[in-house]
Parts: C-alpha cells; structure tokens; sequence
C-alpha cells in the first residue's frame, strides 16, 4: 500500500495514497453533479477523511453560497437525472426554503440511505468565510474543496452532528504545522468552543 503523503502550497493540499473507501466515491461523484451548478465547501468532519483519517464518517456535510431558485431547481433535477434523490419530505419550494434558511437538505443515492450528503446555503458570517477562504483539496488526482483548517475544527467541535472529536484531533495533529493557532483559538471563542477540547500537544 502507498505511504499517505500530505504536501501544503498555499490553499491548495495534495493528498496522495489515501486508500479510497465507498463514502469517498459517493461524495466524489456528488460534487462533481454540484460542481455544475455552484460552488461548495465541506464544513464536517468527513473533511478529516481527506486528509487520510480512517475512523467512522457518520456525517458529510456541503455549505453552498445562497443560490436562486431557478438554479437550486436545476440542481435538484440534475441530482434526479443522475441517480440521487432527496430525504427530506415535501418538494421543491419545501426543500428550496430548507436549503436558503441554512436548515438543509439531504442527498442520497436513489437506492438506498447510506451514505448520504447534507447540503445547505451559507447564511451565517462563518459559513459564508468558510466559503470564502476553502482550501482546495486534491486527493489522489480528484479535487475537493474543504473550509480551512481553523475554523472547520471549531465547526466539528460544536456541539452537534457535523463530525467527532477524534476527527478534529486528527485534523489538528496531523496538520499542526500548517494551522495559525491564533485564527483557530479566535474562532473558537467566536463559536464558544472550549479550548480544552483540543489535544494536548
């Protein structure tokens, strides 16, 4: 097997040798439906994944700028036409209110309910610098988009279901050398995230 190997210039990360597993290929395949229509960020701990974490990803989420309708209907119909459908009950303007009011809506193939993707639209200041300052993911030749490192750990840390602390550890361990601590203990604070939840270097 090919020794992971993580390589930073910039915003842009390049990951080689991660051994790519059946939610890698879901979310693959899914961005690129996505790609088509908006731009996005991964604002979950699936994002550790990326990196070469191989714990359990129970949750995968995508934060996309606010679209219009018109576009989000085209989105959602391209998904259709490629095999996916929505979890969520109700219909287009249902699923459209969810989307813009940052609640969300969850994506999965039409078979089945694993695994599966929540998208929502960045209406709140962290969401949208999420946006903003992503850093561009290459993994094995294939691109993804993930916000930076020092706020999408505090983002996993929040209490809720955007990922473990296992997977903020990991991001944090494994890419120390590459976080400014200072933007990192701010957003924490900004998010009332505990300081203490981070590992002990």
């Amino acid at each position: 097997m090919q020794e992971l190997q993580i390589e930073w210039n910039g915003r842009t990360v390049t990951v080689d040798g991660k051994a790519s597993t059946e939610t890698d290929r879901f979310v693959e395949m899914l961005a690129d439906e996505i790609w088509k229509y908006s731009g996005y960020t991964i604002t979950s701990g699936y994002a550790a994944s990326l990196f070469g974490h191989t714990g359990p990803c129970e949750e995968v989420e995508f934060t996309l700028p606010i679209i219009c309708r018109d576009r989000f209907y085209a989105m959602i119909e391209s998904l259709y036409e490629a095999g996916y459908h929505v979890m969520n009950p109700g219909e287009g303007e249902e699923w459209f209110r969810l989307f813009t009011s940052g609640a969300g809506i969850r994506i999965a193939r039409e078979e089945g309910y694993f695994p599966n993707v929540h998208i929502r639209a960045n209406p709140r200041d962290t969401d949208r610098y999420a946006y903003l300052k992503r850093l561009k993911v290459m993994v094995n030749g294939k691109r993804f988009f993930a916000a930076p490192l020092e706020l999408l750990i505090p983002f996993i840390l929040m209490p809720g279901d955007r990922g473990t602390p296992e997977q903020a550890a990991y991001l944090y361990t494994t890419c120390k050398d590459h976080i400014d601590e200072t933007d990192m203990q701010n957003w924490m604070d900004h998010l009332g995230v505990e300081r203490s939840l981070l590992p002990v270097q």
